[in-house]
């Protein structure tokens, strides 16, 4: 009886398209289940893109060092040195166990400035154990990190004005506390040139370059018009304010912290020129661009950056400062002579203290007048007079003359990095390696010559030329009446 009574009533045809009842009772259910489903899917959508880790540095092309293979036992002090994804990710390494000290004595010029991030340690002897460490170091050096708007505001209290701790060329920089309480600087660029695509490729090829004399790049942010880059954050200001801004009587840059500067220097660019494929060029060395740590230990930054933003700009800031080489200005073709000018310019400028552009003239003068000081023998009057000892005479002619070299007008005469690297070193090295360095192209004649020429006499070096050109043959590279004609 009860089920006739609800059979009839389900067969009862209702209003809605004349469809039975029971017909629409199952229309219902199942809208209702679809609705559900949809909207379980949609919400575990949601909650797995919020929580999507962020991407990894990764160029289907990477950077790679030319110095895969080698024999131990034919290299030359120079080529140890040159090897540097092998073994400078451990010399940064083994160097930064003091990083946190401060320097005794003498107060750090920025109030907040940039310290280093935290190495993983390795603890080897020589240079045939760097091998098994290697693929250790992989590991960490092909890292990088794209961050969101949102994190970097995040991690600045919103880009706050009491966070800016520097500007510069390209941008401003900001101090940053990441989550896991790493401190960070952060680079907000003005705007750049490049499309998206072209930007994203060169700072993940910057972010995987990794040497104890490059500040290290974390990460990027780019959304809109907004285009950040992370950096580790280093402590102790930078070269320009400890050279020019420093208002004590005594600058605590001694000669043996300014010839550990120019040494780190070079190094760290002759990695970028003739350690990486493809090479990278800085086009902006200046001495606002060498960070310190509270070990005077140099990092080389903003490397590469004037690519992103066009020749032109690049040109007129060099221009401005003084450090530009004559053939850029003339034709704006760019190569890794031109860098070495520009380090030439910077040795100048660091034993001298003095900037490479007259304040009063607006104009760069710096080579014209070392190079009279050294025709007139003063040359005693290049160095910083705020150096608390006076160099020995023989050191500083051989630095003096390797800076000339450096910006000769001919760029044939100027020597590549890796050589400046070797030319840097005492002539007793030179000499307790001579076995090595045999073959390889010499100079402790050409610097003993060039002496003799610029400064009238050379007496008081001739000695060590002597000593030098007995393990070294005569060296061709150099042009002695063209710096004539120079002077």
């Amino acid at each position: 009886m009860f089920f006739s009574i609800v059979k009839r009533k389900l067969s009862k045809h209702t209003l809605f398209l004349g469809l039975p009842l029971w017909v629409l009772i199952l229309v219902l259910i199942a809208t209702f289940f679809i609705v559900v489903i949809l909207s379980l899917y949609f919400i575990c959508y949601r909650r797995r893109k919020s929580y999507k880790p962020n991407k990894n540095f990764c160029l289907p092309n990477p950077i790679a060092s030319k110095h895969h293979h080698y024999d131990s036992s034919r290299l030359s002090s120079l080529d140890r040195r040159l090897l540097s994804r092998n073994i400078y990710d451990i010399e940064m390494n083994n160097n930064n166990n003091n990083s946190n000290r401060r320097v005794q004595g003498h107060p750090v010029l920025l109030s907040d400035p940039w310290s280093s991030g935290t190495v993983q340690k390795f603890d080897v002897t020589d240079l045939e154990a760097v091998a098994r460490y290697l693929p250790m170091a992989r590991e960490d050096v092909w890292r990088g990190c794209r961050f969101s708007l949102k994190e970097i505001e995040m991690a600045t209290n919103g880009l706050a004005q009491e966070n800016v701790i520097g500007s510069g060329d390209y941008g401003v920089v900001y101090r940053a506390i990441l989550l896991d309480n790493s401190r960070v600087a952060v680079k907000k660029l003005v705007s750049s040139s490049c499309q998206d695509e072209d930007f994203i490729a060169e700072v993940e090829a910057f972010g995987q370059v990794r040497h104890r004399n490059l500040v290290k790049l974390l990460g990027y942010c780019i959304e809109g018009t907004n285009r950040m880059l992370l950096y580790e954050y280093v402590e102790n200001g930078n070269l320009y304010q400890w050279l020019h801004g420093n208002s004590e009587k005594v600058s605590p840059l001694t000669w043996r912290i300014r010839m550990k500067i120019i040494q780190g220097i070079a190094k760290g660019l002759a990695y970028l020129h003739e350690d990486l494929e493809p090479k990278i060029l800085h086009r902006c060395l200046k001495s606002s661009n060498i960070l310190l740590d509270h070990q005077w230990n140099p990092k080389i930054t903003d490397f590469g950056l004037a690519k992103l933003f066009g020749p032109e700009w690049g040109r007129i800031i060099m221009e401005t400062l003084g450090y530009v080489a004559p053939e850029y200005a003339s034709t704006d073709v760019f190569t890794e002579k031109t860098d070495v000018y520009s380090f030439g310019i910077l040795v100048m400028e660091i034993i001298s203290g003095s900037t490479p552009v007259d304040s009063h003239q607006h104009e760069p003068y710096l080579i014209e007048w070392l190079k009279s000081m050294v025709v007139n023998q003063k040359i005693a009057n290049v160095v910083d007079p705020k150096l608390p000892e006076m160099p020995n005479s023989k050191e500083l002619k051989r630095i003096i003359l390797i800076a000339l070299r450096c910006v000769d007008t001919d760029i044939t005469h100027r020597p590549n990095m890796g050589e400046v690297i070797h030319m840097l070193e005492p002539c007793e090295m030179l000499l307790n390696n001579s076995c090595r360095i045999r073959s390889e192209t010499p100079h402790c004649n050409y610097l003993e010559e060039r002496a003799a020429a610029l400064s009238g006499d050379g007496s008081d070096i001739t000695d060590q030329g002597e000593s030098c050109s007995e393990s070294l043959p005569v060296n061709d590279v150099g042009n002695d009446t063209a710096d004539h004609e120079a002077l």
